[in-house]
């Protein structure tokens, strides 16, 4: 865990990447509040929280005594939101910092081109 956001965001990340990965499917259960307290070391509350906030957003769901599973919809809805916060948020703050170290629209276009090309094959 960082001091950059808080704990159960972070969590709520790690749960995410396991959707998206693929680690958990539609319908599969995911680890319980108290495996990812342990795991990860947080307070049961904080793993809850976690737990709750991706079930308002429809991205998990109750199992009535089972446990907690990824919703319909899940991995989709996780990728449109990321996307969207990385067109709109992380894109705007890379520009801006480019802009403030004088780093040319051109510059970028040809890093980014350039990392590209030797990531292709991933």
């Amino acid at each position: 865990m960082n001091d950059n956001q808080p704990v159960f965001e972070q969590v709520m990340e790690i749960i995410e990447n396991g959707i998206i990965n693929k680690t958990w499917q539609v319908d599969e259960l995911i680890i319980s509040t108290t495996q990812i307290s342990r795991l990860y070391n947080v307070n049961p509350a904080t793993a809850m929280k976690a737990i709750s906030r991706l079930t308002e957003r429809g991205i998990l769901y109750k199992r009535p005594g089972i446990g907690m599973c990824v919703a319909q919809g899940a991995l989709e809805k996780i990728s449109a939101e990321r996307r969207d916060v990385f067109l709109h948020q992380t894109i705007d703050a890379v520009l801006l910092e480019a802009r403030t170290l004088g780093i040319s629209l051109q510059d970028l276009i040809d890093e980014l081109t350039t990392r590209e090309g030797t990531h292709s094959h991933d």
